[in-house]
């Protein structure tokens, strides 16, 4: 299957997600959904997340609109349209597992092929 086939076909996967306007936040959270890792909002057409996690984490993503409603928020929050993912080999990535796909979706090359969204990871750790 060809590359562009294939990612127009994960990215479809996607659509449950909001649009991104600026105001979105993304927060990157532990499986049970318990452990805030990072969150980070989009302004001026960038996404910056510290994560300092190693390579591997799995995680799960949710994303919050400016303007959710209570309903929104408590959905995300209970899992209901969390992603799962893990940290890429770089760490400077997310890879985002779909359950109808073998193959993980960059969060870095989504946000930017999708919504022109530029991600940051800053992947600075304490010694």
């Amino acid at each position: 299957m060809g590359e562009a086939l294939l990612w127009i076909i994960l990215s479809a996967g996607l659509a449950q997600l909001p649009a991104l306007p600026a105001g979105t936040e993304l927060r990157v959270v532990s499986p049970d959904l318990l452990t805030v890792y990072s969150s980070g909002r989009v302004e001026d057409g960038q996404l910056k997340i510290d994560l300092p996690l190693d390579v591997g984490t799995e995680v799960r993503v949710l994303v919050f609109g400016p303007d959710a409603s209570d309903e929104e928020v408590a959905l995300a929050l209970s899992g209901g349209t969390a992603l799962h993912g893990q940290v890429a080999e770089d760490r400077a990535d997310i890879l985002l597992h779909l359950p109808e796909h073998d193959e993980p979706l960059s969060l870095r090359r989504w946000l930017l092929e999708e919504h022109g969204i530029t991600l940051v990871m800053v992947t600075r750790r304490s010694r």
